[in-house]
């Protein structure tokens, strides 16, 4: 088995087959696949203004994609851990002589393969767009790109949200919210979707500190609470501001015009880390 930085890489794919197969081989994956394209499509090529914009590019699928990204990945991770308990696995997991950071990464990449291979069938958009017109080959890469990193970063915090969680439903929920306060960060109701967005970093502070779900309730209201109300009383102006640096399509946009940042990569990068390093703590706690 190949080790490196304290992970056991061996573990690691173990898992990652497992969770992977098991979209496979579940009629449910197939939906995922079946719908998430056909929701793509229809947002690129269905609405009029495809036609009047005369371009050959997937300008309008940017437009919604965090949108769709919201509901769809929510989807594939809300059972990452409702499986496990159906199963009684989880335990199992929770005993082995294994370190929760491989079962984190495993089940991680397992679900993010299964998104990349949604957005490997979705491909099929720029061989229309060529049929159609001239695409440019490296703005369809740039905006790919910038699609799997929204992909990642959403996995791992959806994968968060089944941790805290095992119930899919609940865990589909909380992964809507957290990302919805990134979706609408830079909105005209972002004071509120901060407060929100604010409110459930305080409750998953707490239960990583503390494991204390009642606690956690009292942490978010004055988490997200305070901050919501400086800003309505107009003692916290940059409030917005702070929201707008974290606004998800505000990273994204500059993959669908062509442009790599560093910034960008730094964000979506970071992000996933913070997420998946999240997970491991809570994890740990289930062991307690």
């Amino acid at each position: 088995m190949t080790k490196a930085i304290g992970i056991d890489f061996g573990v690691v794919h173990a898992v990652f087959r497992k969770d992977f197969g098991g979209y496979l081989s579940n009629p449910t994956g197939y939906v995922f696949l079946t719908l998430f394209i056909g929701a793509t499509a229809a947002a690129a090529f269905v609405r009029d203004e495809f036609f009047t914009r005369n371009l050959a590019d997937l300008g309008l699928l940017n437009q919604v994609m965090p949108y769709i990204l919201a509901f769809f990945v929510s989807a594939l991770t809300m059972t990452a851990w409702a499986d496990e308990a159906r199963a009684g696995t989880d335990e199992l997991l929770l005993t082995l002589p294994v370190r929760d950071s491989e079962v984190i990464l495993g089940k991680y990449l397992g679900a993010l393969a299964m998104y990349s291979i949604a957005l490997l069938f979705s491909i099929t958009h720029v061989i229309v767009l060529a049929y159609l017109g001239d695409p440019d080959p490296g703005l369809m890469a740039s905006t790919y790109f910038g699609y799997w990193l929204m992909g990642a970063l959403l996995v791992a915090i959806g994968l968060l949200a089944s941790i805290v969680s095992t119930n899919p439903t609940s865990a589909f929920v909380l992964s809507v919210l957290a990302v919805a306060g990134l979706v609408f960060a830079n909105s005209a109701g972002a004071g509120i979707v901060g407060g929100v967005g604010f409110g459930l970093a305080g409750a998953l502070l707490w239960l990583v500190i503390r494991g204390d779900a009642k606690g956690a309730v009292w942490a978010g209201l004055i988490a997200g609470g305070v901050p919501l109300v400086l800003w309505a009383l107009g003692v916290w102006s940059g409030f917005g501001d702070l929201l707008g640096s974290i606004a998800l399509e505000d990273h994204f946009r500059s993959f669908g015009t062509g442009v790599v940042r560093l910034a960008d990569l730094l964000y979506f990068a970071g992000g996933t880390v913070l997420a998946l390093y999240l997970g491991v703590l809570l994890l740990g706690r289930r062991h307690w």
